[in-house]
């Protein structure tokens, strides 16, 4: 007959390691649920929590930034991981297949919006296993030539980061394109060298654009609040730049819509002004001057120009490309109307 001492020992053992065999069960099992490689795989995709205060389209995240791994056949979430100090800029993230790229804000009150002593904006690379690396200083202190805005875009290749250095009204203010390798500038376009070359450009900010799915340009605009002065667009590797002046007639808040072949849809009548009553006495005002508010066509490289349809002043044609060569509008009727500028 086993002794009362030896029975509660053997009992002791026999529930330490079934715990312990749990244990180790529920660790492995969490391991795989949370653990991920660097790389999305092809049956994934990452998101992350949108910020509802914010018009969807814009995908301002929620902060603190977190991360989601889902499958893309069931939508679960296999693996996640935060970002902190997350910059609130409205651009502030793009993600790749393996990259996720960041710009983080330290030191910064954002109860009083006032930067605290050691205040530093820098562009971070983050992979899918939750690893992250600075890639560059944004902005380090007051004065520094090289400082750049809260702003960036990544090509396609992950080859090339787009950045706006320094601020307008400073001769050092520019729009630069780094090596992403190497951070070194391959290319920097100032704002002074565009005045000088087109005095007809109003002055204004660099706004960071877009590159062309075939990752052979970069488009971009110089804007003045609602209003843009021209387009630049860029050819990548040659460096071959373009200054494209918008048409004379487009006024600060019209409708207006863009391709990448250069043709501009637009209206010549205000459609948005963001003053409350503002735009209905400027639509008024045309009505009594017997004005109509017309839908132009316009190439930014001919200057060539077709009206395609009038209005009342308050009408909205909703100009949206459908490609390169099709433009969709509608008509006071209610009519859908298609454009190909190819059937000119």
């Amino acid at each position: 007959m086993m002794k009362k001492g030896v029975y509660i020992v053997v009992i002791i053992i026999t529930i330490i390691l079934g715990f312990s065999g749990y244990y180790f069960f529920y660790l492995e099992n969490k391991s795989e649920e949370t653990s991920h490689g660097p790389c999305l795989l092809d049956d994934e995709f990452a998101e992350y929590p949108i910020d509802e205060k914010y018009a969807e389209e814009i995908k301002y995240p929620k902060l603190p930034l977190v991360i989601n791994i889902r499958d893309e056949k069931t939508q679960n979430i296999k693996s996640s991981f935060q970002i902190d100090n997350t910059s609130k800029a409205a651009h502030a993230l793009e993600t790749y297949k393996c990259s996720i790229y960041v710009i983080r804000v330290f030191n910064f009150d954002d109860e009083k919006g006032a930067p605290l002593p050691n205040y530093r904006t820098e562009l971070w690379r983050f992979h899918y296993d939750g690893s992250g690396e600075k890639l560059i200083d944004l902005f380090k202190k007051e004065g520094v030539p090289d400082n750049y805005g809260q702003d960036f875009r990544i090509d396609p290749t992950e080859t090339y980061l787009v950045l706006e250095r320094s601020y307008l009204g400073n001769p050092n203010y520019a729009f630069v394109i780094k090596d992403l390798n190497t951070k070194e500038d391959v290319f920097v376009l100032t704002l002074d060298e565009i005045l000088e070359q087109y005095p007809d450009v109003q002055p204004g900010s660099f706004g960071l654009g877009i590159f062309t799915p075939d990752n052979k340009y970069y488009w971009g605009d110089i804007y003045i609040g609602a209003y843009e002065t021209a387009y630049y667009r860029i050819e990548m590797g040659t460096w071959k730049t373009d200054i494209l002046p918008m048409p004379p007639d487009l006024p600060s808040g019209a409708e207006r819509a863009w391709n990448f072949k250069g043709w501009l849809a637009y209206a010549d009548i205000i459609s948005f002004t963001g003053l409350e009553g503002v735009t209905e006495q400027i639509e008024e005002e045309a009505r009594e001057e017997g004005k109509m508010k017309n839908l132009w066509i316009y190439n930014l490289f001919t200057k060539e120009k077709t009206k395609l349809a009038s209005a009342d002043p308050s009408w909205r044609f909703k100009p949206k490309w459908l490609s390169d060569t099709e433009l969709e509008y509608y008509l006071p009727s209610g009519e859908r109307k298609v454009y190909n500028i190819e059937n000119k």
